[in-house]
């Protein structure tokens, strides 16, 4: 996720790429019950 976040900003992501994005976000969650995990990135374009 965190990879194709970054194709994107970079203009580099072939024919998913968005038009003109600035600022990206991902995140995940995975876990046994009682055990989860979370992580979220937010990640901006430089001169965004």
């Amino acid at each position: 996720m965190l990879y194709e976040m970054y194709l994107q900003l970079q203009g580099r992501a072939g024919a998913r790429q968005l038009k003109d994005p600035r600022i990206g976000m991902t995140h995940n969650l995975g876990g046994a019950p009682a055990m989860n995990v979370c992580s979220v990135a937010i990640i901006g374009a430089q001169g965004a």
